[in-house]
């Protein structure tokens, strides 16, 4: 696993802890104001969590009448 994907889920992680934790407060003092908090941390581990288009790298073309299909 790259550096980058570790921390790509680590900090994923650290929100769902926030959001989970802006919840248990937002229960325990009966708070709606911590739901944007929570709404913008859910959406940003998502964004962490979602999975990185990988490049490819163009294929070789092969020379004229080297198709397999031919």
């Amino acid at each position: 696993m790259v550096a980058n994907e570790e921390l790509q889920r680590w900090a994923a992680r650290l929100c769902l802890l926030l959001v989970a934790a802006f919840g248990i407060m937002g229960y325990h003092w009966a708070n709606v104001r911590f739901l944007p908090l929570m709404a913008g941390f859910a959406i940003l581990a998502g964004v962490c969590y979602a999975p990185r288009a990988v490049s490819e790298k163009a294929g070789t073309l092969r020379p004229s009448g080297q198709h397999p299909a031919i």
